[in-house]
Order: C-alpha cells, then sequence, then structure tokens
C-alpha cells in the first residue's frame, strides 16, 4: 500500500495514547529521573532526579519515539487480553527468553540518541534498574515490552544531559 497522500499524522491522538499507556504502568518523570540519577550522577552530581526526569517530556516529543512506544505498548495490551496469534501469544504473554524484538524495538529509541543512550540501555537492562525491575516481575500483567521501553527513556534522558549543550567553535 503507498501511503496516502493528504492524511496527517495523527500527532495529538498518538501521544494521548502514549502518555495514557505510560500513566497505567506508572511511568513517569519521577521513575525515569531516579534511573537516569543513578546511571549518571557520579558524572553530574549537581543533576537532581527531577531535573533528569524533567527530560521526559522532550524525549517524548519526537515522533519516533512515540511510535516506538506506542506499538510496544500495544502488543504487551493485546497479549494481555490474549488476542495475538497462538505462537506470538505464547512468547509474549510468558516473556520467553531468546526472543528480543522487544529489546530491539526498545533499542531503537536508544539509537535516535546515540552510544550513550545505548550503553545506558544495555547496562539498565542487564540489572532492571528502578521501575524496569517491577515491570519485569508483575505478576498477571503483560510487560514484555513495557520495561525494555520504559529504560529506552532512561537512556534517551541520559543521553540529553551527556550531549550537553552545541559545541562552542571559536571563529565559527
Amino acid at each position: 500500500m503507498v501511503a496516502t497522500k493528504g492524511v496527517e499524522y495523527p500527532d495529538n491522538e498518538l501521544y494521548d495514547f502514549v502518555v495514557k499507556e505510560l500513566d497505567k504502568r506508572g511511568i513517569n518523570e519521577l521513575e525515569v529521573g531516579k534511573v537516569a540519577y543513578e546511571l549518571q550522577h557520579k558524572y553530574y552530581p549537581n543533576v537532581t532526579v527531577e531535573q533528569f526526569g524533567s527530560e521526559l517530556k522532550n524525549v517524548l516529543k519526537k515522533r519516533e519515539v512515540l511510535n516506538i512506544l506506542a506499538i510496544g505498548f500495544e502488543l504487551d495490551n493485546l497479549a494481555a487480553e490474549n488476542k495475538l496469534t497462538p505462537v506470538l501469544q505464547t512468547i509474549i504473554a510468558n516473556d520467553l527468553g531468546m526472543f528480543g524484538v522487544d529489546e530491539a524495538l526498545a533499542f531503537n529509541i536508544t539509537q535516535l540518541y546515540g552510544t550513550i543512550s545505548s550503553s545506558n540501555f544495555g547496562l539498565g537492562d542487564k540489572v532492571k534498574l528502578g521501575l524496569a525491575e517491577k515491570l519485569d516481575n508483575e505478576d498477571g500483567k503483560v510487560n514484555t515490552f513495557a520495561d525494555d521501553l520504559f529504560l529506552a527513556l532512561c537512556s534517551a534522558v541520559v543521553a540529553r544531559y551527556g550531549h550537553g549543550s552545541a559545541l562552542a567553535l571559536r571563529g565559527k
């Protein structure tokens, strides 16, 4: 199918859907800020949890980020409602090892923010920092994608601080 010309991208609807899904899972500025702080406070000792967390709103202003979050949350929702094809239902509902698509999807967010984001995502995913541990082990809830998406958001916030301000080039 060819993209339909003249159809506007549903930015507001997409943003509203993602924010609702974030809220449903307890993903917010405070939780993101806690993990970003844990990952980076030794490099940015004067930045508070709240300051790190406040960058979440800027990360959520990227259409690519919203698209990735929406797809992951929707797959978790469909698995929770037992609405996936049986083989995918088994894999996603049980967060089976060796699936890797959940990490791959989340990793796409980190790639938008560079190697600082990607390396912090890897560390956070390995040890399941902050809310990620709760999401990963929450009995009766499907969060196969949500825990990784949360860590990707934390890593994107970290990268926004790591990249700092624009270069101050002399004479240019």
